[in-house]
């Protein structure tokens, strides 16, 4: 047997790629979510007046810094992605699988 056809999928990678995904996945959802009311809310169509402006502010103010967040995630995670191998040992994945579940 050769060494590659002894290799199975890295798990670790696996749940590497699915974090990345959720974490695009997410950023997508919460800017969609915080847009229209933020847009809505202090631009005179739903609620307007110096209460509304300061929600409005705020409301656009966190929404910018929480993607900021999520989106300074990704490049940690992709290096992580990079760095991990495609197929490991089948006694590394079932190790990587344990670990995983912790």
């Amino acid at each position: 047997m050769s060494g590659d056809s002894a290799k199975v999928e890295n798990p670790r990678r696996h749940a590497l790629v699915k974090l990345k995904r959720d974490i695009e996945h997410e950023m997508n959802d919460l800017n969609n979510l915080l847009k229209k009311p933020s847009a809505d809310v202090g631009e005179k169509r739903s609620w307007a007046g110096p209460n509304a402006t300061t929600w409005h502010s705020d409301i656009e103010g966190r929404r910018k810094a929480m993607l900021a967040q999520l989106g300074s995630l990704l490049p940690t995670v992709q290096a992580e992605i990079n760095r991990a191998p495609e197929k490991v040992s089948p006694a590394e994945a079932k190790l990587m699988q344990l670990d995983l579940r912790r």
